[in-house]
């Protein structure tokens, strides 16, 4: 299976891109409203899902992600790449403390669905969860096109990422501590989950380096 095999699941339409990079419009709560809209039905098409979206919780998920996001904005320079991952966690646990999306058929199963062993990965994933693999292909989704936007290396989808095993750890997790949907998705990346201190970003393997490169040329000075 490829990383398009779920990353891509999601494409925006042109109009959304045009007028302003995605990781400007994205902070509009209009534009966040139709890219979750546009998301949601391509996602219902292709997965043969019945997921809708609130949007009263749509807004206090968004305005949580904003807030959360602006508090550790003044990071974004020491590591442009670490921070936009940093940011697409926290809308992913914001997604999963406030779920927006909700399934006509319940909040889907605990365990390993029956019958799914001849299905693909995603397929079961799907199975498992519908609104978590939502929220999650559409903050990866995001987070590629962000990237691209600063000619930065695309996203890599790990093998943990499409394992229902992984998926069952990281859904029984994020009920009791929604905020560790943050090192999950870095997990799921292929990256470096800080798992202590996962909404602090300065925390984070990447930009902790930044941190002390700059400490050693105060002392050395």
């Amino acid at each position: 299976m490829t990383d398009s095999a779920m990353k891509l699941s999601i494409d925006f339409p042109p109009e959304a891109e045009g007028r302003s990079p995605i990781k400007r419009s994205i902070r509009r709560l209009a534009a966040f409203s139709h890219l979750v809209d546009h998301g949601l039905a391509q996602f219902n098409l292709r997965y043969g899902t019945d997921l809708t979206v609130s949007s009263r919780q749509l807004t206090r998920a968004f305005l949580e992600w904003v807030r959360r996001f602006d508090a550790q904005r003044e990071l974004a320079d020491r590591d442009r790449r670490d921070f936009s991952h940093f940011a697409a966690g926290l809308l992913f646990s914001s997604f999963i403390r406030n779920r927006p999306v909700q399934s006509a058929a319940g909040q889907g199963v605990a365990s390993e669905p029956a019958g799914t062993s001849a299905l693909r990965p995603e397929e079961r994933l799907i199975a498992f969860w519908p609104e978590g693999v939502f929220y999650f292909e559409f903050c990866i989704t995001v987070l590629d096109k962000v990237l691209a936007e600063q000619s930065l290396e695309g996203i890599h989808l790990s093998p943990q990422a499409v394992e229902l095993r992984s998926w069952q750890s990281f859904r029984e997790n994020v009920q009791d501590d929604p905020n560790l949907a943050i090192p999950f998705l870095d997990l799921f990346l292929g990256g470096d989950p800080n798992w202590d201190y996962p909404t602090a970003a300065r925390f984070r393997s990447a930009l902790q380096g930044h941190f002390l490169g700059a400490d050693r040329r105060l002392t050395s000075n």
